[in-house]
Parts: C-alpha cells; sequence; structure tokens
C-alpha cells in the first residue's frame, strides 16, 4: 500500500533502526518506546492490522519471528522477559509490539499508547546491541 507507513519503512523510503530481518519480516525499534529497546516485528507484504485474519501460515511465521527476536533481544538487554501485544491500531499493517523487561525490574509499561519520542541516537546505540547479538 503506498501510502503505509511500514510499507514505507520495508521498502527503504523511511529510515527506520532496523534490529533483524528475513525474507518476510522486518524488526526495527518503536521510535516513541514506553520501554528500552520496544521492537516492532512486522510482515514485509502488507497485510492488514487484524492479525487474526492472516492466513494460518502467515500468521505462525510472523509469531515465529517475533519469538527470532525475542531471544536475541533477550541476550542483548538482559531481559528477563518481553511483552508481546498485536492491537494494531496505530498503523493498519500487521505487526508485533515487544515490550522487554530488564532482569529484576518490571519498571516501565506495556501500555499501547506511544511513549516519548526517543532520540535517533539512543535508538542507534540500542539496535547496534541488539544487532551484535544476532549471530551469539
Amino acid at each position: 500500500m503506498k501510502d503505509c507507513l511500514f510499507c514505507k519503512i520495508v521498502k527503504g523510503d523511511i529510515p527506520s533502526h532496523k534490529v533483524w530481518e528475513d525474507k518476510e519480516h522486518i524488526a526495527f525499534l518503536d521510535i516513541n518506546p514506553r520501554q528500552k529497546g520496544q521492537t516492532l516485528v512486522t510482515t514485509k507484504k502488507h497485510f492488514d492490522s487484524y492479525s487474526f485474519n492472516l492466513p494460518d501460515t502467515d500468521f505462525t511465521k510472523l509469531f515465529l519471528a517475533a519469538k527470532k527476536v525475542v531471544k536475541i533481544i533477550d541476550k542483548a538487554l538482559n531481559t528477563e522477559r518481553c511483552v508481546m501485544i498485536t492491537e494494531g491500531y496505530g498503523v493498519n499493517h500487521v505487526h508485533v509490539k515487544l515490550y522487554p523487561f530488564p532482569e529484576g525490574s518490571y519498571e516501565g509499561s506495556t501500555s499501547t499508547e506511544l511513549g516519548p519520542r526517543a532520540s535517533d541516537e539512543d535508538l542507534k546505540k540500542i539496535a547496534e546491541k541488539i544487532r551484535e547479538k544476532i549471530n551469539n
């Protein structure tokens, strides 16, 4: 879809702080995080944001992609738990929101409201830290 924000990110028309991708999915940091390292995992192909309307194969692949990304985030940010939400109201392109919680801390929020705009410098550092753990 030509006006879809996530389709533009997938194409590279809009910059993002990408942390992981495969042939069908991309994961990038949320620029308005409620939690440090909050990451979005989405399909490269456009699907409506209501994840329960996805074909079974695409639904399964999206959640398996999210699981891979969580394992990388866990290593990079020393998380105790990642919370996953798929509400899909902000952008009409199916996606999973991952909220990493550091070990021993449940401070922060999984609210689906936008958090404050993070600086590109901070996002760049976090993205690099996560990407370093992809093959480790």
